[in-house]
């Protein structure tokens, strides 16, 4: 069930992108999406940002809700990721606060 599933979040051999999309190319643009889809500085501030609320967690509430609230927030990550893929076309049309980010070979 989970395979099935994972298999049609993934969806590598359908759709309007590519007839045979190989694990090459998926990884190649889920690796050019997550690299040029914010700028560095965003990024850096972001992990400082995160990093500092998750520390600031630990002392105030100790390290079980820390924890948790880190599988939480993991969980919502990978819900939302798979979500904004499967409505970008895997990342090939613009949807939403997302604006499509071209390949270098494009």
């Amino acid at each position: 069930m989970l395979l099935g599933w994972l298999h049609s979040s993934l969806n590598l051999w359908s759709g309007s992108f590519c007839a045979c999309m190989t694990y090459k190319d998926f990884y190649r643009r889920e690796i050019h999406v997550m690299l040029h889809g914010q700028s560095r500085n965003f990024r850096i501030v972001k992990w400082v940002v995160i990093l500092g609320i998750v520390a600031g967690l630990y002392t105030w509430r100790g390290l079980i809700v820390t924890m948790s609230t880190f599988l939480i927030c993991v969980a919502l990550g990978v819900a939302l990721h798979f979500f904004l893929r499967s409505k970008t076309d895997r990342w090939t049309k613009s949807w939403g606060p997302y604006k499509r980010i071209r390949l270098e070979d494009e």
